[in-house]
């Protein structure tokens, strides 16, 4: 765990409502598979996780992806 500013660090329902998630399993499985790292605050055991690693995390695909989507993504492999 590291320590960050403390205006800078969320809890994990915060950063499930930001990633439009219902429930905190889908942001506590981001943390077991490495995305996201935990940060602790001082006198505090809650899980903290840092606002700007939340907001940088890679956008999802739309499923199914669009026609558009998918030309775009093959002309940039030629």
């Amino acid at each position: 765990m590291k320590n960050f500013e403390e205006t800078e660090l969320i809890k994990v329902a915060e950063a499930a409502y930001i990633l439009g998630f219902k429930q905190r399993a889908k942001v506590d499985l981001l943390i077991k598979k490495g995305h996201l790292k935990v940060h602790s605050k001082k006198g505090n055991k809650q899980i903290w996780l840092s606002r700007a690693e939340v907001y940088n995390l890679p956008k999802a695909l739309p499923v199914p992806p669009t026609p558009e989507l998918l030309k775009s993504l093959q002309s940039k492999k030629t």
